[in-house]
């Protein structure tokens, strides 16, 4: 009985953490939720030293739309038939984040207790993940607008504009203010005239949805360093070919290539770095047709002379996205100068936050386990188990999860005051 009143009890305060948590989080509260399962391909892992997560449903391959070149005319030859390249999106799971508590016997029957527990856990971990969520799109996006300046409702229409120009005008598009942005435009507000919702801005401390975005604003800020490194340049002519398979015949993910990069470090060329490169600019991807303006590339990783960046630069084919390979001597001019505090700018599709979970043995030696959900799905585990001595309960809280940018091409961050 009295096990059971105790597990009644876990249960009570794993529901509230999960309650807790969903209320804590907005960014990642408003992303897609994707749930691994058999209709993604799972044959292939992006190397054979993965191939046990993927058949762990740990890595998942999402395939993307085909494109093709259209031809002009009636009469076709064999020739003229295109190949079928299937590009293939890995989705993965692989972040977990724990803590660790103990409430003691006395503590556990104390409603208060118990309340300031769960929202603690709730609050922590919600924060975590929110803020995983957040970073994970700085660094994964490639759309980028910079701005000399402060934020201002410009760069609202600036956003919309690009993603114009990216093809994206008939999706969703989402627009997440860095706080420190929107008590800019609060603030603008606050002088506007009364036709733009200014009781709202001064009483609800609420802004109108900017240009057609969907706005919201963040809890907390996220930075995005700057970089004045300038001595960058592409060592050779570099492209990509868009392709099934790599080299090693596992799938290969054509969002991403090698650069090679002189006098490019880990250091001076981090992870996040937002920059482009000279006589290389980006397509319309729905009809291939040169906007004029330099294409953003977002470093992934980064090594001594080389990094991974994205998009990968293709110049030929239905699947071509730049004017130009990338020349040998081209400058690699950083955008992110000075530190910033990003906005971002997104389609729904773009980012997925992507469940998991994980299997507590029915022989775990005394440890019970309890399972909860967050509002959006997002599975919350609980173990604990009884200390006799010390008259406690230990508890600990898991949350398995990854959040991936599916689309990098389809998110997009804001840098202000970089002049």
């Amino acid at each position: 009985m009295a096990n059971e009143f105790a597990h009644d009890k876990m249960c009570t305060l794993w529901d509230k953490v999960a309650e807790t948590t969903s209320m804590k989080m907005s960014l990642s509260r408003d992303l897609e939720t994707y749930n691994m399962d058999s209709d993604a391909n799972m044959d292939r892992a992006a190397d054979a030293s993965d191939n046990s997560n993927a058949n762990g449903s740990d890595r998942e391959f999402i395939p993307q739309d085909y494109r093709f070149q259209v031809q002009e005319g009636i009469v076709s030859e064999e020739s003229d038939a295109q190949d079928l390249v299937d590009r293939m999106i890995p989705v993965n799971r692989g972040k977990s984040i724990r803590i660790l508590a103990e409430i003691d016997a006395k503590g556990l029957r104390d409603p208060m207790r118990r309340d300031k527990v769960a929202q603690g856990f709730g609050r922590d971990l919600a924060n975590y993940i929110d803020l995983y969520a957040y970073q994970s799109m700085i660094n994964g996006g490639t759309m980028c607008i910079k701005n000399d300046d402060k934020f201002t409702f410009q760069q609202g229409i600036d956003a919309e504009v690009l993603m114009l120009n990216r093809g994206l005008g008939a999706f969703d598009k989402k627009l997440f203010l860095a706080n420190s942005d929107y008590a800019q435009v609060a603030k603008d507000l606050g002088v506007a005239s009364r036709d733009v919702l200014v009781n709202d801005a001064l009483s609800r401390a609420k802004i109108p949805d900017l240009a057609t975005f969907d706005t919201m604003r963040s809890d907390y800020l996220v930075s995005l360093a700057g970089n004045t490194t300038s001595n960058l340049a592409v060592t050779s002519e570099t492209k990509h070919t868009v392709a099934t398979y790599g080299a090693d015949e596992f799938y290969l993910d054509n969002r991403f290539m090698t650069l090679p990069v002189t006098n490019g470090t880990a250091t001076n060329f981090p992870v996040g770095t937002k920059f482009t490169i000279a006589g290389v600019n980006f397509l319309h991807p729905e009809t291939r047709v040169d906007s004029g303006e330099l294409q953003t590339f977002t470093v992934k990783t980064s090594t001594t002379g080389s990094a991974v960046v994205s998009p990968a630069l293709v110049v030929d084919g239905p699947y071509r996205n730049c004017s130009a390979a990338a020349a040998a001597a081209a400058a690699i001019v950083i955008l992110n100068v000075k530190e910033s505090k990003p906005s971002l700018f997104y389609t729904p599709e773009s980012t997925v936050i992507v469940p998991g979970r994980l299997p507590v043995p029915a022989d775990g030696a005394g440890v019970r386990s309890v399972e909860a959900s967050t509002e959006q799905g997002l599975p919350m585990r609980m173990t604990y188990w009884y200390d006799g001595h010390k008259e406690k309960f230990i508890m600990k809280g898991l949350v398995y999860f990854d959040v991936q940018v599916v689309y990098p091409d389809m998110v997009g961050t804001i840098l202000s005051n970089q002049a």
